[in-house]
Parts: C-alpha cells; sequence; structure tokens
C-alpha cells in the first residue's frame, strides 16, 4: 500500500498531536476556543439532500457500510450508550440486521440502503481532524540488559492512583503488574499517546498492546511544555522535533516528563496471526481509513459520520477526503462535535501519514429515519 499526501502536508505529528505541545488544530493555525472544546451539544444542519454533498457520491458506501456491519457485529450482546447527538445503538443495530437482507459488496446497492435508512444533516460547527495509527514496538515479557523500561497492567485496588512521576519513582513496583518492558522510555512515552501498539517479541511473536485504563490525574502536552521553556519554537514544534529533543537531552527526560501527570494502563493480548487489528474505545476492531476517533460524550458509538476534508490520501487520486466513516474511538484530545482522528493504520509508514493529517474539515451526521 502506498500513502502520499500533497505538497502542503505539514510535518511529522503522531496523532494524538496535543503530545507534541498543543492542540492538532493549534498547530495547524485553527485556534480552538474554550466554548470549543467544551461544548456538549451542536446544532444539525437538517436533513440534505445527499447527492449534493461534495464526495458523497464518489465514495465507496460497500465499504463504509462493510465497517459499520462489522462494528454491529462484534458488540453484539452490549448496549452501547445513547450520547448528546441523540442517536440510540438500538436504532443502529436496527439498521444494521435490515442490512443483511442486501448484498453489502455492492457500492451501488449499499449507497441506495444507507439513503433509504439515514438522513445526512451537517453539524454546524468547525470541523478539524487528525490523524492517528497502531505503532510497532519492540518488547520483552521479562526484563533484560536490554529491554529495561516497564509498562504496566491496571493497578485494580489502589485508593489513590499513582501520577506518572510516582510511577517513575517505583510506586508500582514489586507488584507484579509489569505487562512488557520496552528498550526506550520516549517509545514507553508514545506509546502511551496512542493507546495501543503492536508487540513484537524477541522470538518474532507479535502480541497486541491495548489500552486498559488511565490513572485519572491530569493529562498535560510536554511539547507545549518545551514550547513554554523556549526549547522548541511553536513553528517548528512536531513529533520529529519533540522526539529529537527528547533524545539529545536524556538527562532532562524525566523532568520533562513528571510535567504530564497522566499515566495510562494496559493488558497484552495474544494473537492467532500477523494482522493484529487495533481496537477502539467501543471494544470494536478498527478500519483503516474508515474508523473514526470522536468526541464520546457527544457521537454514540457505532455512528456513521461523513467527513469531507481537503486533505489528500493514497486512494482519492488528487481529490477531497470524503468518506463515510464509523464512530469506534475516542480520545483525550478529541472534543467538540466536529473533531475527529482518523484512524490511518498501523506500522511505520501509516504513522507518516497520520502525522501530516491537521485539517479543517465537514462532518455530517447519518441520523437513522
Amino acid at each position: 500500500m502506498t500513502f502520499s499526501f500533497s505538497r502542503g502536508a505539514m510535518s511529522f505529528i503522531m496523532a494524538l498531536s496535543v503530545a507534541a505541545g498543543i492542540s492538532s488544530a493549534a498547530v495547524a493555525g485553527n485556534t480552538l476556543t474554550k466554548d470549543h472544546r467544551t461544548m456538549r451539544s451542536a446544532k444539525l444542519s437538517g436533513p440534505l439532500d445527499p447527492n449534493e454533498i461534495d464526495g458523497w457520491a464518489a465514495d465507496d458506501h460497500s465499504a463504509a457500510l462493510s465497517a459499520f456491519v462489522a462494528h454491529c457485529e462484534a458488540s453484539e450482546g452490549r448496549t452501547l450508550p445513547t450520547k448528546a447527538f441523540g442517536i440510540s445503538d438500538a436504532k443502529l443495530r436496527a439498521i444494521c440486521a435490515k442490512s443483511r437482507k442486501i448484498n453489502v459488496n455492492n457500492a451501488s446497492d449499499a449507497k441506495t440502503f444507507l439513503e433509504q435508512n439515514f438522513t445526512l444533516q451537517r453539524v454546524e460547527d468547525d470541523g478539524f481532524v487528525t490523524g492517528y495509527y497502531m505503532p510497532e514496538l519492540e518488547g520483552s515479557l521479562v526484563r533484560t540488559n536490554e529491554f529495561v523500561v516497564p509498562l504496566h497492567a491496571y493497578p485494580k485496588g489502589l485508593k489513590v492512583m499513582p501520577t506518572r512521576g510516582d510511577v517513575m519513582d517505583g510506586a508500582l513496583d514489586g507488584m507484579g503488574l509489569e505487562v512488557l518492558w520496552v528498550k526506550d522510555p520516549i517509545d514507553a512515552f508514545f506509546t502511551a499517546v496512542q493507546g495501543s501498539a503492536r508487540v513484537r517479541l524477541p522470538n518474532g511473536e507479535l502480541r497486541r498492546l491495548a489500552f486498559a485504563g488511565k490513572s485519572g490525574h491530569e493529562y498535560t502536552a510536554i511539547g507545549r511544555v518545551l514550547i513554554e521553556q523556549g526549547e522548541i519554537s511553536r513553528d517548528n514544534m512536531g513529533m520529529d522535533a519533540l522526539r529529537a529533543w527528547l533524545s539529545k537531552n536524556p538527562s532532562q527526560q524525566k523532568d520533562v516528563f513528571r510535567h504530564n501527570k497522566s499515566y495510562i494502563f494496559f493488558e497484552l493480548q495474544s494473537a492467532q496471526d500477523t494482522e493484529i487489528a487495533a481496537i477502539g474505545g467501543a471494544g470494536t476492531a478498527l478500519t483503516d481509513l474508515r474508523s473514526l476517533a470522536i468526541d464520546d460524550d457527544l457521537h454514540t458509538y457505532g455512528s456513521l459520520i461523513f467527513v469531507s476534508s481537503e486533505l489528500r490520501t493514497y486512494d482519492t487520486s488528487g481529490d477531497r477526503f470524503a468518506k463515510l466513516m464509523v464512530a469506534q474511538d475516542t480520545g483525550s484530545a478529541i472534543k467538540g462535535p466536529a473533531r475527529g482522528d482518523i484512524y490511518v493504520g498501523s506500522g511505520a509508514e501509516a504513522g507518516a501519514v497520520a502525522g501530516n493529517i491537521r485539517h479543517r474539515a465537514e462532518f455530517y451526521l447519518l441520523v437513522p429515519k
């Protein structure tokens, strides 16, 4: 698979790019206001003619509907809560059940089915998208001379959860919570930013490192700290610059990391094959360029959202990015009714693509009829 972006794409930043210093929107000169970050409702335009929405007709509706059906099937037996936009899980599942009567693999049939069962309504708010991916990490199940940095399981039963600094000072030592050992504290830190990873063990076996919880302490973007300290300029801030600074200043790494009190916990999952899917906050497998992380205070998991943006990807022949996506994940930086994080895939190539996604966008929510 070959990925490419337009010449205007910005320098590399990983998905949840607040880790690089400021909100993704602010990096791109589209600073979000406090009201935008905290709003928990937004108006919808009312039903629109889908064929008048730029890019709708050209999308692969079969691929989108297949991703929606896969999510429904994987979450069967659970009731996902209805959020502020009012899209109910029951209605989504009823439509999903109806899809069994059509040929989902036929793009024309899929498009007709979607238009018959949903109305497209524009989210009346300034939209913005970033991208994220599933990194691949080298790790060991036991501590060795090479693998010395632990990642921890969720510490059940603790009355007071530790800060990152507490963990660095040994607060979890001796509790048997180490699920994985990695080589580099920088890799450990940014794996927590992504929330999951594919892990390659020394024997070549692949495992999935999955999000298991967080400490609940305040998240602080360490890139912002370095900007405020004058170590990296705002214009130059990005993941490459942040990693380079940390690598060149090992004696200051711990002090910088301590500014972010939030700490992420993981579980290590086994896998049957080498294609280990990323799992989103909805508990279902993510699909490359069809899964969207959203503000889960506003959007019900499983909701369909058509995203239209000026970003360019490998499969759109230079046209706008215009794809119907499934709301399956969330993130600490994803706040607002028209804020999304596009899941690109796994590995370094996907990471390079994800880092270049920081664009204004339009969001159209598919509302069940």
